[in-house]
């Protein structure tokens, strides 16, 4: 068996190190006077959490953010030193391994805290914890009216301090939220309202947090008003648009790009069917390229007759469905198409370009699910220039 290792796929992402680097700064710049958490949850979008975190934190974050306490655990196997937020769920009895690491968890549970408590108490140390709010997402977090008792009754435990506390916006990206313009705007100041009050209360409990945070992309490019002692940012690193309605500012750029390679080119009569379930017909005589990239990479079936990937410069209809492995092209137009040919799904190429956000349009979703749901069969190459 030969030794040379070997992609598992004709297929990839290419992340460039160097621009991850260059959004942070730029971030940092604009938000200065509040530290930067590079949020790097799901693989970094998708991008690669280890080589992103490096990144980031080359361009000036202080924090790292995951939402588990394994993509915590994996940094610090890269020995990866800064400080890193789970900003999820984490089970009681995985408290000791947090401690260990010196890993910071959100605690919104009195089980949650004494768990911690426990852990530091075992390991003879101290344990830091960031408590978060629900202001209105109605997802994980204490409410409002029971932040100062929680609070009060975590400090009554010994070997845990409240390092933090936080919210999270539920429509900050989205200011003309529920079809009524402004809404989504109103939203967003009224959990911010609520925060403050947390603040104040907490305040006049004697509790006054070294971590204020509320502010994700959107709100941190926003709102100067939220941004606090940190902001939390990971689609704007990324260098992608944190909605429409919020489109990334100048000197942001995308980081990634998802290319891969025309297998075969054939002729297609006119009438005959292509692909799985006859779900295209060609209306005359085509020519098809048989592309390398299927749902099983994260290029979705909801493509099917739908989008273009980018061959010599060119955009090439997608025909027919998108398969597990493989999809259809026309290029019938580029005539000079053929086996071998490198093929842009999202990136530039020539003069043409595919933004993550296009094809989050074509499949009726957001950029986030785009970039993230790429597989990890995909290999990740990094370059920096």
């Amino acid at each position: 068996m030969s030794n040379i290792p070997l992609p598992l796929r004709p297929a990839w992402v290419e992340v460039n190190l160097s621009v991850i680097e260059s959004n942070t700064r730029r971030l940092v710049d604009i938000t200065r006077g509040a530290e930067v958490m590079a949020i790097v949850k799901a693989n970094a979008y998708g991008h690669g959490a280890v080589e992103v975190s490096r990144a980031a934190l080359r361009g000036g974050a202080r924090w790292l953010g995951v939402v588990a306490l394994g993509e915590a655990l994996e940094l610090r196997r890269a020995n990866i030193t800064a400080p890193i937020l789970v900003t999820g769920y984490t089970p009681p009895d995985w408290t000791r391994a947090a401690v260990e690491n010196d890993v910071t968890l959100t605690v919104f549970t009195l089980d949650g805290a004494r768990a911690l408590a426990d852990a530091a108490r075992a390991l003879n140390t101290n344990a830091r914890m960031h408590l978060k709010v629900d202001t209105g997402l109605s997802r994980l977090g204490v409410l409002p009216e029971d932040a100062v008792a929680f609070a009060r009754a975590v400090n009554a435990l010994s070997n845990v301090e409240i390092e933090g506390v936080y919210t999270h916006f539920a429509v900050s990206d989205t200011p003309d939220a529920f079809g009524v313009i402004g809404a989504g705007d109103v939203f967003t100041q009224t959990q911010l309202t609520i925060f403050r009050d947390v603040l104040r209360a907490l305040a006049g409990a004697g509790i006054r947090p070294r971590y204020r945070h509320c502010a994700n992309s959107p709100a941190a490019l926003r709102m100067p008003d939220a941004r606090f002692d940190l902001v939390r940012s990971g689609i704007l690193i990324c260098g992608l648009d944190p909605d429409p309605q919020v489109p990334r500012p100048p000197g942001f750029v995308p980081a990634l790009a998802f290319k891969t390679q025309v297998a075969h080119v054939k002729p297609v009569a006119a009438g005959a069917y292509v692909g799985y379930g006859d779900a295209f017909r060609a209306p005359r005589a085509l020519r098809v390229a048989i592309v390398m990239v299927g749902y099983a990479d994260g290029y979705r079936r909801k493509l099917a007759n739908n989008g273009a990937v980018l061959i010599r410069g060119a955009r090439a209809p997608i025909i027919g469905r998108v398969c597990m492995d493989q999809c259809f092209a026309d290029v019938t137009e580029i005539a000079d198409a053929q086996a071998g040919d490198q093929v842009v799904l999202i990136g530039k190429q020539g003069a043409e370009e595919i933004r993550a956000e296009e094809i989050a349009e074509w499949m009726g979703t957001n950029n986030y699910e785009t970039v993230t749901t790429i597989s990890a069969r995909v290999e990740r190459r990094y370059v920096e220039r």
